[in-house]
């Protein structure tokens, strides 16, 4: 599916011809987005369209009189189309990712596109939108809170979650540890001694790079391995059939 909206803005302004695209491959989505960015009635655009794929957007900047433009970008196929194309040849662009959730693994191939921020979907408002753009044109680099933790953990020298591969016996003693169970707990849980279970968190805390259990199950959790939800037997079950 590709082409524009139907949706257009246009005003004039004094001294800058920018143009501003949005690309999401959602129509309720990408129409929202313009929708939402045309009620801000602020300064960063003289012209906003809407696009259901990045290389009709970057046909489209390349073909503009623009001197410079912002783009914003989301949906199931913006990183991937990204990650292929690069960015525009011209104008100069400021790109800014839409995360649809803040899990890790998701944080991890977001991180290595060559974009100018990040936002995520669930944060999305006008008034955000409006932030946004004043930290664009302050030639800042905006992220929501899980995306900085991720890129400082990665900094600190922290094993990424992609990296990070458990045996489906660990994986369910984390899930364990993540939940508050006690060594005497996971072992009757898992059948298995309580030296065992020791063996395992130590490995974890290895892995993890994690002083504690305490200090393990959080980064666990911010990292996307274990689910902040209350674990069930079931969680535990499927965690040990799991294929190592």
């Amino acid at each position: 599916m590709t082409g524009t909206t139907a949706t257009t803005l246009r005003r004039e302004e004094v001294g800058t011809i920018r143009t501003m695209v949005v690309c999401d491959d959602r129509d309720v989505m990408r129409l929202g987005l313009v929708e939402m960015l045309q009620t801000t009635k602020t300064k960063w655009a003289t012209e906003l369209t809407g696009f259901t794929s990045l290389p009709t957007a970057w046909a489209y900047l390349a073909g503009s009189s623009a001197t410079s433009a912002i783009a914003i970008l989301g949906g199931t196929s913006a990183g991937g189309e990204l990650a292929a194309t690069g960015r525009p040849t011209r104008p100069a662009t400021r790109i800014v990712l839409m995360l649809h959730d803040s899990e890790a693994a998701h944080l991890a191939v977001a991180a290595g596109l060559p974009v100018d921020g990040f936002f995520l979907e669930e944060d999305l408002s006008v008034s955000m939108l409006r932030a946004l753009l004043t930290r664009l044109d302050a030639r800042e680099f905006p992220m929501p809170a899980p995306m900085a933790e991720f890129l400082l953990g990665q900094v600190r020298g922290f094993p990424s979650p992609l990296s990070v591969r458990l045996s489906s016996r660990g994986q369910a003693v984390l899930l364990l540890i993540a939940d508050g169970a006690t060594n005497k707990t996971i072992a009757d849980e898992l059948g298995i001694s309580v030296h065992g279970v020791k063996h395992h968190v130590a490995s974890l805390l290895k892995q993890l790079n994690c002083a504690n259990r305490t200090e393990a199950a959080s980064t666990a959790m911010r990292r996307g391995l274990v689910s902040a939800e209350p674990v069930r037997s079931a969680d535990v079950r499927q965690a040990l059939s799991a294929r190592e």
